[in-house]
């Protein structure tokens, strides 16, 4: 167990004294009053139960123990003082980001080196969980979330309508005979956990009967990176939205055989809890990140 620790107020009081040679400069120092200084020596004095100063009228002399405890105590507190400014300052240059797995890995991924080389002072903390972060209990500035928008204890910034699309590739497409719509009970569907839509899709925009959507075969996947990997495996076609397949679509891996968008209700929105202030480091990446999706 530790041993009992002195009034670390006034242990300060005291060092300060110490440096100033005076309770009124010291007092300056710590913005108190030198009476406020004077109270705390004298409560440090009798914790260690012998006198620090010798106080006499317009002059303050520090005894002989005094001194000693000071030599003790001094280097401690600048180490103190140090470690807390150095944990301060990485603080202060320090963002925490969460966001889903598929979207951290698919669209922020590519875009980290333009944000690292432009403020290499910025320490990015990246968390990547498809569970919703918690503020209130998790170490996190910022999060995109995929959700409503609505929330009261949030800030909300949109990021991203989303729309659900189908993607496959060209020769899964040609290989298929995918001419319509009407041609996906031809396929093997990809269904994500995180977008169990394909029933809709097909309901709104082919001409499929339950039952001839029912037959077409499946490959269940629990996340959306895994499915995306399979279509450019030619194992399928999947629906998600072009946020997550941007890079595929540039490097042909991927097309869109059918232009049909299914609306939902959520939406990418960069949050951040109303009642917590940004520092300068987040707000930075904050207006970094919502100029990426312009």
């Amino acid at each position: 167990m530790r041993n009992a620790l002195p009034p670390l107020r006034a242990v300060i009081a005291f060092e300060a004294a110490v440096r100033h040679g005076s309770f009124k400069e010291a007092a300056e120092e710590l913005h108190i009053t030198p009476g406020a200084v004077s109270q705390q020596v004298r409560k440090l004095e009798e914790w260690l139960g012998y006198p620090l100063f010798v106080r006499e009228i317009r002059k303050l002399t520090v005894t002989e123990k005094g001194m000693s405890y000071f030599s003790l105590i001094a280097p401690a507190l600048e180490q103190i003082s140090q470690a807390s400014d150095l944990a301060r300052t990485k603080d202060h240059n320090k963002v925490r980001l969460s966001l889903t797995q598929a979207l951290a890995s698919k669209w922020l991924g590519p875009r980290l080196e333009n944000f690292v080389s432009q403020y290499p002072e910025v320490e990015l903390h990246i968390n990547a969980s498809n569970r919703p972060v918690d503020f209130q209990s998790n170490d996190i500035d910022l999060a995109i979330r995929h959700f409503d928008g609505q929330s009261q204890d949030l800030t909300s910034h949109l990021v991203f309508d989303d729309e659900v699309r189908l993607y496959c590739t060209q020769s899964y497409k040609q290989a298929k005979g995918l001419y319509s719509v009407n041609d996906l009970d031809k396929t093997t569907l990809i269904i994500t956990t995180l977008l169990p839509m394909w029933d809709r899709w097909l309901s709104e925009f082919t001409d499929l009967r339950s039952d001839e959507r029912a037959k077409i075969p499946a490959l269940h996947f629990d996340q959306t990176l895994l499915a995306i990997d399979a279509a450019k495996r030619d194992q399928g076609v999947v629906l998600s939205n072009a946020l997550l397949v941007q890079e595929e679509l540039k490097r042909g891996e991927l097309i869109e055989p059918f232009n049909y968008r299914l609306s939902v209700e959520k939406s990418y929105y960069l949050v951040y809890p109303n009642n917590r202030a940004l520092s300068p480091a987040a707000n930075l990446f904050k207006d970094w990140l919502l100029g990426q999706f312009l």
